[in-house]
């Protein structure tokens, strides 16, 4: 089991972690959430460093796209 804290290490390390699981499918969504939300970025790839499944990733990447979308939208306001 591997596990790792992103926190310590560029939003890029984490990135790079949750691209792994899709194969790069999934990359313009992590970087425009690296972009928007770099702290949930590196605190999901934390707990999916736990987990380590690409069924809990796709949920994790899911779910930062959510919270990069409400980002955006406040930051519009």
């Amino acid at each position: 089991m591997v596990k790792d804290n992103f926190f310590d290490r560029p939003v890029g390390a984490a990135v790079l972690f949750l691209n792994n699981f899709h194969h790069g499918k999934r990359l313009n969504d992590l970087n425009r959430c690296a972009r928007l939300v770099p702290d949930e970025v590196k605190g999901m790839a934390s707990m999916l460093s736990v987990t380590n499944t690409s069924e809990s990733a796709g949920i994790g990447i899911d779910t930062l796209v959510r919270w990069a979308d409400e980002a955006e939208q406040v930051k519009n306001l």
